[in-house]
């Protein structure tokens, strides 16, 4: 995970605080909203996709997206844009868990609870369909619960884009693989009809535990979305009959027999808990079937028809042994590519053809056919060989050492040996600032290409000073002179005029081991009644360190007020003069109790 932001404001607006979630392009923060203060979540591209225009159009086009809804069953939009060359959304922070974490934990959910939130679910996504907006990714991680059991359906648009578990057709994501309906897998543009298909899926798992479709591969489990029916869900768990058909129609693989809009599917659903019987629901494909029998015509056999049969007849008498030929000797090669071998080789039996499998070294998954010959789509007789160039994996490789090396250093070695993604973290050690401290996977541990490497690298060391008790100008000194950054100030009302503009608390405590430039916030105290000022700067050249500074202010009234007083540790000093009326006044400094200036300053 990326923590390069944490502890930077993005757009003067957002104090990045920790990473709450990260995906295949994008970091997800929980920050600090400085406008409105209150704790919001920001996404951000991931590092190296920052300069590319697709992923900043993709992002850019989900906030676009996030700007036409408002549902209470949407993650809302705060703010969006681009800051110091960061992309950026801003959404509502939800303090809840993913639908899929709760699936994880509980197993199955009860039926009226798998129900609640299906139909919140549907809500967004009727509202989103209403605007225009198909979400092509709706799945369990996609969806917050908070612990009131609001749902929030959240990452439209560009939701996972480059992550591992999608397919893509000439490079467009068509949805994550055990969810998306039929028409996406085939590359077919979602509609609304797609997002309930995953919905239906979605309640599957909620029900029974488990999604209806799973494989090896995302190839298979595409395939099965294609062609195989899902186990009825009674045979798994005891759900109503009402539930069941709701289901079962929702994951129909053809259109027209699948729920045509969320509003239906919500209705049938909240039907559904009043008559659990299900007595109600009518099966369109059952219907379109009675149908198309009450249709077919009664009719009497003609002449002309009777000709036409036996100019049929003749000519398939003529071409029969070509006809025979290419029916029953010839088989077309499917594609095989990407396909577990053992199931190549089935389907090639199956075709009456001979598999003939060769073993290379690949990145492709191992067992997975990485090439054929003959192409796809060649007639051959049956009985003849297709080659199969099948995959042994990629050639093992072990882990460098990077644990000795600057962070600049160790990248070069990644890059070099093709090890992917690296991920630095950085934090606080006695260490030289950029050595590489920790990494993963260890040294020595077999690998494999593109395998990704987390780095931890040493930020260098900084030692919080004490800053209570010190004038707020010499405590913005010393954070500096201690490799430490200032960040917000605020005061405080104080009773004791001695105390104002002194530092009555900070964030980091005296003498924490922190990461260099980590952010220090004071607050100060103020004396309210004092409303004129004036600054000024005193030259210390020859007294001794260590002497004890004291300047006073006298008023009007011959009252002599403290402005001032440290030990000295510079030879210049700047100190704010504070009274409660302006004009001419005089001021005294003290050099270890002894009077050794007056002076007169104008406050304004």
């Amino acid at each position: 995970m990326e923590s390069r932001l944490i502890g930077k404001i993005v757009s003067r607006r957002f104090r990045i605080e920790q990473v709450i979630g990260s995906g295949g392009m994008s970091i997800v923060y929980r920050a600090f909203d400085m406008k409105t203060h209150q704790t919001v979540a920001v996404k951000v591209l991931r590092e190296e996709y920052e300069k590319e225009k697709e992923y900043k159009e993709r992002i850019e086009r989900e906030a676009e997206v996030y700007k036409k809804l408002s549902h209470p069953n949407i993650v809302n939009l705060v703010a969006s844009g681009t800051a110091a060359g960061i992309s950026y959304i801003s959404m509502e922070y939800v303090d809840g868990r993913t639908l899929k974490e709760i699936i994880r934990e509980q197993g199955h959910l009860p039926e009226e609870d798998a129900i609640h939130y299906a139909l919140q679910i549907l809500s967004a996504l009727a509202h989103a369909h209403k605007n225009g907006i198909v979400h092509r990714d709706i799945k369990p991680e996609n969806i917050l619960i908070t612990k009131d059991g609001v749902l929030k359906v959240m990452d439209f648009g560009i939701a996972g884009v480059v992550a591992s578990d999608t397919l893509t057709d000439d490079g467009t994501v068509i949805g994550s693989v055990h969810y998306f309906s039929p028409e996406q897998a085939k590359g077919m543009k979602a509609t609304a009809a797609s997002d309930i298909y995953s919905v239906g899926i979605i309640l599957y798992e909620m029900l029974a535990g488990k999604v209806p479709f799973n494989g090896e591969s995302a190839v298979a489990v595409a395939m099965m979305h294609l062609m195989k029916e899902p186990e009825p869900i009674t045979n798994l768990v005891d759900v109503s009959p009402a539930t069941a058909k709701i289901v079962h129609r929702a994951l129909e693989k053809p259109l027209k027999y699948r729920y045509d809009s969320a509003e239906n599917m919500i209705r049938d659903l909240k039907r559904g808990l009043r008559h659990p019987d299900g007595e109600f629901l009518q099966n369109p494909r059952q219907e379109a079937e009675k149908n198309k029998d009450d249709q077919i015509p009664k009719k009497t056999i003609s002449p002309v028809l009777i000709a036409i049969i036996v100019f049929l007849v003749a000519a398939i008498t003529l071409t029969g042994l070509q006809l025979y030929r290419t029916m029953f000797l010839i088989a077309y090669i499917p594609d095989l590519t990407g396909v577990n071998v053992s199931v190549a080789v089935d389907q090639l039996a199956r075709l009456g053809l001979i598999a003939d499998p060769s073993y290379v070294n690949s990145d492709v998954q191992k067992d997975y056919v990485v090439r054929q010959s003959p192409a796809v789509n060649t007639g051959v007789e049956k009985g003849s060989t297709v080659t199969l160039e099948v995959s042994l994996g990629p050639v093992q490789e072990y882990m460098p050492v990077l644990t000795k090396f600057t962070l600049t250093e160790a990248l070069d070695i990644c890059k070099a040996q093709d090890l992917g993604e690296v991920t630095p973290i950085f934090v606080e050690s006695p260490y030289i600032k950029g050595r590489v401290i920790e990494q993963q996977p260890l040294p020595g541990e077999k690998i494999t290409k593109n395998i990704g490497v987390t780095l931890v690298v040493s930020g260098g060391e900084a030692i919080v000073p004490e800053l209570r008790g010190i004038p707020l100008t010499e405590a913005e000194k010393r954070i500096a002179q201690a490799g430490l950054t200032l960040g917000r100030t605020d005061t405080s009302p104080v009773d004791d005029s001695r105390q104002d503009g002194i530092v009555i608390s900070q964030s980091l405590e005296m003498n924490k081991h922190v990461l260099p430039g980590s952010i220090v916030d004071l607050v100060a105290g103020q004396y309210e009644w004092r409303q004129f000022t004036c600054v000024i700067d005193l030259d210390l050249s020859g007294t001794e360190d260590g002497s004890i500074i004291r300047v006073t202010l006298i008023e009007p009234n011959g009252e002599e007020y403290d402005m001032y007083e440290m030990e000295k540790d510079n030879d210049m000093i700047s100190v704010d003069l504070l009274s409660e009326t302006s004009g001419l006044k005089s001021y005294r400094l003290y050099i270890d109790g002894e009077l050794k200036r007056e002076a007169s300053a104008v406050l304004r």
